[in-house]
């Protein structure tokens, strides 16, 4: 069976190989380097209920660097890659999904993208804020083998405070661990690369860089000046975190 390699977005205490520890915090301090792991081991759970190999970048709260964190996907010849992180910005109100591939990536990137965004949108019940093409560290089709779909899923906005409660919930953190492995599994299949699902659940949905000179997500990509707020929302800045 194919190899799925789930990258929960930053961990750690420090900055390293671009990747920065930790990014958007919710009003009541909830940090993303913790749901995105949480969020991360619950697709584990699920692409291995479906006969799936999955490999963590991260199996605890350490960092890694953006160049690192593809190498685990490189070296195992995976066949898909999904990094996960959560959104903020400094109004609580905006909120949505994102998903991201490379600019250079090949169309099994972008269908893994498009299928991880519908299904993210419906696990959510949030606004579809768009899929999206950015060179993003750890999704740069030369960092990882042709045969890798590779995908940046923005989750929702941890800045939104009934965002911030529902992520405290493991029910809806595994949700979205589900709404992962079922897009993944789409995608695969889509490939010829798993068996077609049977004919009862066929269209199921899910319940309601080694520099530091490139992006490593949509905070960064915005925290450079590369975009505006505007429906771009970037994560929060630290500073102005509520513990």
């Amino acid at each position: 069976m194919p190899i799925v390699v789930i990258d929960p977005g930053h961990g750690g205490s420090e900055k390293i190989g671009g990747s920065s520890p930790n990014n958007a915090a919710g009003p009541c301090g909830l940090l993303e380097k913790t749901v995105t792991l949480r969020v991360a081991r619950a697709a584990r759970t699920a692409l291995r209920a479906a006969g799936l190999g999955v490999i963590l970048t991260r199996e605890r709260d350490v960092n890694l660097g953006l160049l690192a964190r593809a190498g685990v996907a490189r070296e195992a010849t995976a066949a898909a890659f999904v990094s996960i992180h959560f959104n903020g910005w400094t109004d609580p109100r905006t909120q949505g999904t994102e998903t991201y591939h490379d600019t250079l990536a090949a169309e099994h990137s972008r269908t893994l993208a498009r299928l991880l965004h519908e299904r993210l949108v419906v696990a959510t019940g949030l606004k579809g804020r768009g899929v999206k093409q950015e060179r993003f560290g750890v999704i740069r089709s030369d960092r990882h083998d042709p045969s890798t779909a590779a995908t940046l899923a923005e989750v929702s906005f941890l800045t939104d405070p009934a965002e911030e409660n529902r992520l405290r919930d493991p029910a809806y953190v595994s949700r979205l661990g589900e709404a992962i492995a079922m897009a993944v599994i789409d995608a695969l299949r889509a490939r010829g690369l798993m068996p077609p699902a049977p004919a009862a659940t066929r269209g199921r949905r899910v319940p309601a860089g080694a520099g530091t000179d490139e992006p490593e997500d949509a905070y960064a990509m915005h925290a450079a000046g590369r975009s505006g707020a505007g429906d771009s929302a970037r994560k929060r800045p630290r500073a102005r975190r509520r513990r």
